[in-house]
């Protein structure tokens, strides 16, 4: 059968959906960007790759705990070129073997492994002169598109990013205790707004992604509970700790022993539930704050808060679909051992190409037809004295 493609996005799904349900977790990205276009918007980025959050330390701007951005927008396409999706069916008959979703304002998503099929989705795209800026795609098949596409297009490839995808189900969450310090959830609400927006704003600059408008998408995260605080106490003053140890009550402050004071210190994106499926699309801890576990922190508590089905950031609307696994990707440029530390597990490992302008073959310097003419040689001029 080969590939099937439809501007038809119901169709798409009747065709698709349950191969992509079937394996949420390693689709993730696709069924999002799926879910995005139904409800009217669509995701936009230069982003880490949509969703990405990046490794190493957990709480280093490069890290989990640092800035990654996959809640922005997406434009409108180019030259009025609509999105595009498909299927593969194997000439077996026996059902989706593939998928893919394509943007081009954004890279190809690519669902499926097989290196031929990828191939023979470039030639169909080559043919149909639709414009293709990049692939995201798990690895064998991002190699086998860029590949044919630079073949095809002429264009230049450049890595841009390699990730592993990870999932946390209630089984393997219920085994692993929360990391870190204490502290507490806290969704944000609409009193955090200028807050959440300053965050958003300092973890899309440090990632250097674009989010569109952060008050905006700070907007749509309250809207539906998609932000989530780590809050601690707060740090006391140094005359408040002296005034503790002053023999007089009088010099006391009423209930300081009791009212707590907190102070967020992290937080955490979540996307809306789509098969069962959350994924973790920003983790982001304040830089004077980091290295102190916090990322970790309110990653595992959201995690599990998700799976328990209390999660803030699912909606009393979106609950009643159960959440079933959280997904968290990662740059895979990095040790993943903090992942590993909070019940995640390994499950597809995807890379990023770009594409850039079609490049055009090299001059050639003309060859010589005789051989260069020598230097005259001689006595160096001697100088007076």
């Amino acid at each position: 059968m080969g590939w099937c493609t439809t501007a038809d996005l119901d169709r798409f799904a009747t065709a698709a959906g349950g191969y992509l349900t079937a394996r949420a977790a390693e689709n993730t990205l696709l069924l999002s960007a799926a879910h995005a276009a139904r409800s009217g918007w669509r995701a936009r980025g230069a982003r880490q790759p949509p969703g990405t959050v990046g490794p190493g330390d957990p709480d280093g701007p490069d890290g989990p705990g640092g800035a990654t951005a996959g809640t922005a927008r997406r434009g409108a396409a180019p030259n009025g070129v609509s999105p595009l999706f498909g299927w593969w069916e194997p000439p077996d008959g026996s059902g989706p073997r593939g998928a893919f979703l394509h943007d081009p304002t954004v890279p190809l998503l690519i669902a499926g492994r097989t290196p031929e099929m990828a191939a023979a989705l470039a030639a169909l795209l080559a043919k149909t002169g639709r414009p293709v800026c990049g692939v995201d795609a798990p690895v064998d098949a991002a190699d086998a598109f860029a590949a044919a596409w630079h073949q095809r297009a002429g264009t230049t490839v450049r890595v841009h990013r390699s990730c592993r995808v990870y999932r946390l189900v209630p089984a393997t969450a219920g085994a692993f205790e929360s990391p870190g310090p204490s502290g507490r959830l806290r969704v944000a609400t609409a009193a955090d707004l200028e807050l959440l927006a300053g965050w958003l704003a300092a973890c899309a600059t440090e990632a250097a992604a674009r989010i569109g408008s952060p008050q905006d998408l700070a907007r749509e995260l309250i809207g539906y509970g998609g932000a989530v605080f780590w809050d601690v106490p707060q740090r006391a003053s140094r005359l408040r700790e002296a005034a503790q140890f002053l023999a007089g009550p009088h010099h006391r402050e009423p209930g300081s022993h009791h009212d707590v004071a907190y102070q967020p210190v992290a937080m955490v994106v979540l996307t809306r539930p789509v098969a069962g499926t959350v994924r973790v699309s920003m983790v982001y801890t304040l830089p004077e704050r980091r290295r102190n576990g916090y990322a970790a922190a309110v990653t595992f508590a959201a995690s599990r808060a998700a799976l328990d089905g209390t999660a803030p950031g699912c909606p009393a609307a979106d609950r009643q679909r159960p959440v079933t696994q959280v997904v968290l990707i990662t740059d895979g440029s990095r040790p993943d051992r903090m992942v590993s530390r909070l019940g995640y597990q390994l499950v597809d490992e995807r890379a990023v190409f770009r594409f850039g302008p079609p490049t055009s073959p090299q001059p050639q310097l003309k060859s010589a037809s005789r051989p260069m003419p020598r230097l005259p040689t001689g006595p160096l001029p001697r100088l007076r004295r």
